[in-house]
């Protein structure tokens, strides 16, 4: 409760005291932000289809697809926050004018610059499940106009939606030098550390059936079986403009994510009446890191109402990851949902292992722009990729590929508000390690070539309001446990659909941002042809439906109604596509209050999710059922000074 005491007496400072600026985080809002309902996160507002984790039914982020503004970052962990406008995921046309893209989606982390006057914030939030956390940020000019720097310190304890408590700090600060206009520099750290937080149960039953109800407000987990984890994101990036039409952009970038603590609790076998098998397993201290990062070199030619852009790149990664080194123990019969503590027992870990992947990757590429008419791009690149696995008595495991990648885009304007588009592109990911659970434990899967095309138009219905229309297929080998439980390539799995957006405001006040995906996801060859898998891959709902909307005419003065709409679409729950679990809908409603205090801007906010409080189910490519997220609520109050 003292940081919650400092950070009171910061906010009536702020208040009383006002600066000469303003920070304006008070005013961060990501629905007026958005320009599509593909997604956008600020802070910890989300809106729109797709995330760092998910887009088009699979992940950007494994697919080397995230970017800190348009460079490429090989992120280990989440992004920790404080020194950024927001992270946007871009699809369809939007992705368009990213250099050398890969299949599913960007997502683009935007770094903030420090103002020319000294400013700051503080924010207070307390919720959900009775968590709370404070934020306090600073930025000031150090050389007026060449210097200056953003720090962002957070902490609070708070509670996961299966109810296990934790407590987070996490500090990050940017500087931001521009010796001169045709040059600006960035550099920035942060450090997120998360302490006593037990992870989430993970739920498997024994036939194909959902696992019953149970009272979502107990943690049923063991108060021992806790995670602990280090996080940090370092980066320093550089723009210069040394001639006229040239460009030169460089990023260096460094992701760490160490548990230093890691359990993972199984209920096993679970039937209708909730009884199950306890198993734990406790693992040495895990690590990821990468050091990743991009050199890319543009000239731009102008032609009249045309423009060249020619970009030479270099981007790499070098990652290390340390794992393994678990022993699992097994407690017997138990039952979900239920409190049941049992005494911490020793764990007879062994050695950890060596998961090395080092890639390069060089490009060209081509844009050329025409005011009025269209765009046209299309980029090749060589990708060097070499992974080795290194496990206790097992030989090393290694993997190479060096395919050709390339992509191409092209969008016309139909007419000044509506305009067409289309792209292939092709790219290269990680497809893993085979599981435990298969005979070729640990195995170094090979690296995946994927390919994905999509196509569609973009009408603006008026100049507030943004309609999208597209389609999309995305192509990946599919890796299974076959009839030998061999885990392996199976075949490949199509994500096929459709995707819709609608966004701005179609009135004024009224703010909108609705979006759907429709999927026909399917396997296509190999053990799916033969019966032995179904021929959908489980945990891909038919469709998604998000619709956000905030109303506030001028004449509420600050006073702002939100609601949101959040909708799934039925999914299978087993590979052998015997059992479905249905579709499930939710609703969101809030408010909000932006106001000046003593010349500061300020706003006050109420979020309640899940309004009806559903029970449902989802289910995770493990196999592992997880229950829908309860009503929560929560109050936040953010002051600028």
């Amino acid at each position: 409760m003292r940081i919650n005491h400092i950070v009171a007496g910061a906010v009536f400072a702020a208040l009383v005291f006002p600066l000469s600026a303003q920070a304006q985080r008070a005013d961060e809002n990501a629905v007026t932000s958005a320009e599509d309902a593909f997604g956008v996160s600020i802070g910890n507002q989300s809106v729109g289809l797709y995330s760092q984790s998910s887009a088009r039914g699979f992940s950007p982020q494994r697919a080397g697809n995230i970017r800190i503004d348009g460079l490429y970052f090989d992120q280990q962990i989440r992004w920790g926050g404080g020194i950024d406008n927001g992270t946007v995921m871009r699809v369809g046309l939007s992705a368009q004018s990213y250099a050398f893209p890969a299949p599913t989606g960007i997502a683009d982390i935007q770094l903030r610059r420090p103002g020319d006057d000294t400013a700051g914030s503080v924010n207070l939030s307390y919720g959900p499940y009775g968590g709370y956390q404070a934020e306090g940020e600073i930025q000031t000019p150090i050389i007026d106009g060449k210097l200056g720097v953003i720090a962002n310190v957070s902490a609070g304890h708070r509670k996961y939606d299966w109810r296990a408590p934790f407590w987070s700090y996490n500090v990050s600060t940017l500087l931001n030098w521009t010796p001169s206009d045709s040059v600006d520099v960035v550099v920035f750290g942060m450090g997120l550390i998360g302490e006593d937080g037990e992870v989430q149960p993970l739920l498997f039953t024994g036939g194909a059936y959902a696992p019953p109800r149970y009272d979502r407000s107990v943690y049923f987990g063991q108060s021992w079986a806790d995670r602990n984890r280090d996080v940090y994101n370092f980066g320093a990036l550089v723009n210069a403009s040394p001639a006229d039409g040239w460009r030169i952009r460089a990023g260096l970038f460094r992701s760490i994510n160490d548990l230093r603590s890691e359990y993972v609790t199984f209920f096993r076998d679970i039937q209708l009446d909730g009884s199950s098998q306890l198993e734990i397993l406790r693992s040495q201290p895990q690590r990821a890191a990468s050091t990743s990062g991009e050199v890319r070199v543009s000239r731009v030619f102008n032609e009249g109402p045309r423009q060249h852009t020619f970009h030479a790149s270099v981007k790499g990664r070098d990652v290390l990851r340390r794992f393994g080194g678990s022993d699992r123990i097994s407690f017997g019969a138990t039952q979900i949902g239920v409190i049941n503590p049992l005494p911490k027992p020793t764990f007879n870990l062994s050695a950890r292992s060596r998961d090395d992947v080092f890639q390069i990757t060089p490009g060209l590429s081509y844009v050329g722009r025409w005011l009025g008419v269209g765009e046209l791009s299309f980029g090749i690149q060589k990708t060097f990729y070499d992974r080795k696995v290194n496990q206790p008595n097992t030989p090393e495991a290694r993997t190479d590929s060096k395919p050709w990648l390339y992509n191409a885009t092209l969008a016309i304007n139909l007419t000044e508000g509506a305009a067409l588009y289309a792209s292939y592109t092709r790219g290269l990911e990680e497809s893993g390690i085979a599981p435990d659970t298969a005979v070729n434990r640990g195995e170094a899967l090979p690296a995946s070539l994927t390919e994905q095309v999509d196509a569609g138009i973009r009408y603006r219905i008026t100049p507030q309001l943004t309609a999208i229309a597209g389609v999309f297929e995305v192509k990946k080998p599919f890796f299974e446990r076959d009839a030998a439980n061999l885990f392996r390539d199976v075949g490949g799995v199509s994500h096929r659909g459709i995707e819709l957006s609608l966004s701005g405001q179609p009135m004024p006040g009224l703010t909108v941002v609705a979006g759907a995906m429709l999927l026909r996801a399917r396997i296509d060859g190999g053990q799916s042809t033969a019966g032995v898998i179904g021929a959908v891959p489980i945990a891909r709902p038919s469709r998604n439906v998000r619709l956000n909307v905030q109303y506030g005419p001028d004449a509420w003065r600050g006073f702002v109604l939100t609601g949101a709409i959040i909708n799934d679409g039925p999914m299978y729950a087993d590979r052998a596509n015997t059992f479905k679990l249905p579709s499930v809908t939710t609703f969101d409603l809030g408010a909000r209050y932006n106001f000046n205090a003593f010349g500061n801007s300020a706003s006050a906010r109420l979020q309640v999710h899940n309004v009806t409080n559903d029970f449902s189910w989802s289910v995770q490519s493990s196999g592992a059922y997880v229950p829908s997220k309860a009503r929560r609520f929560t109050v936040s109050l953010v002051a600028d000074f």
